[in-house]
């Protein structure tokens, strides 16, 4: 019997021996009959040595049923991420192994082998979730679909320093500080975005833009943001700059450097205008 076969065998069973406690989800306090329903499911449980040695039994199935298929699904995971990462060695493909997975270009490539799951993400915010794999195929789909979407919230360079700079001036002014919090900056960008739509539209306009704009995006565009920085003029740039420990761990900071998997992760806190001699 194949281990698909088994599981659906022991849930089935499962369900069956618990069917005497369902009766009892059916009681309300406030029947009217309450007190005959109780008796009744109290009479029908009243011998419950053998649903127990039931449930006993099929409990240890199941766990060497688990057992076994999640070492059959890592195996079989093992063997697909390792035909995936040959074949993208051999193209050149910039990636690197990391503690959860792999990071590969631009994404992350979070692996869960005993269940043949894979999720991405860009600086740590998932772009797509836990999805089930079987083939290697299956992976470099939810890659390419990962890159797409990280290409479709890519904002054009002259807009995105003008973006940027408007909302870090929204921020400060807000804030009343020269250094913003990156979360605020992120808000502001958001709105930026949608202000520059009605600007552009009549003050009516139905907003078909930008009523998305995920985080993982927010941060590919501040990482592609970063890597310009030469093309930016001097009077409009910007900085990051970390956080405290606890700050970190109050969770005001967010990851940065995902554009090169050579490059280490960093948590930053806040946003800056970088001066000139400063």
């Amino acid at each position: 019997m194949k281990q698909s076969s088994e599981l659906e065998v022991v849930v089935k069973e499962f369900k069956e021996a618990l069917k005497v406690f369902n009766k009892i989800t059916e009681i309300k306090p406030n029947d009217k009959d309450v007190l005959e329903k109780l008796e009744k499911f109290v009479v029908s449980t009243s011998n419950l040595s053998g649903v127990f040695e039931t449930l006993n039994d099929i409990i240890t199935r199941a766990k060497d049923i688990i057992a076994k298929e999640k070492e059959r699904m890592a195996d079989n995971f093992k063997l697909i991420e390792s035909e995936l990462i040959m074949e993208l060695k051999e193209k050149g493909v910039p990636l690197r192994e990391c503690s959860d997975g792999w990071r590969i270009k631009s994404i992350q490539l979070k692996t869960k082998p005993q269940y043949s799951t894979v999720s991405i993400s860009y600086n740590n915010q998932t772009i797509i979730d836990w999805t089930r794999v079987n083939f290697k195929e299956d992976i470099k789909s939810l890659i390419e679909e990962a890159e797409k979407l990280l290409s479709q919230y890519l904002i054009p360079k002259d807009e995105l320093v003008d973006i940027f700079w408007d909302a870090y001036q929204y921020a400060r002014f807000k804030s009343g500080k020269d250094i913003v919090g990156i979360l605020d900056f992120y808000t502001e960008v958001r709105l930026i975005q949608l202000r520059r739509y009605l600007e552009k539209n009549k003050p009516d306009a139905k907003i078909t833009k930008y009523t998305e704009f995920p985080k993982w995006a927010f941060l590919y565009n501040l990482d592609i943001y970063r890597s310009i920085w030469d093309e930016i003029p001097k009077n409009k740039r910007l900085a990051l700059q970390t956080g405290s420990m606890q700050e970190t761990m109050q969770g005001k900071g967010m990851y940065v450097n995902g554009l090169n998997p050579d490059d280490d992760y960093k948590i930053m806190c806040y946003v800056y205008e970088a001066k000139e001699g400063v």
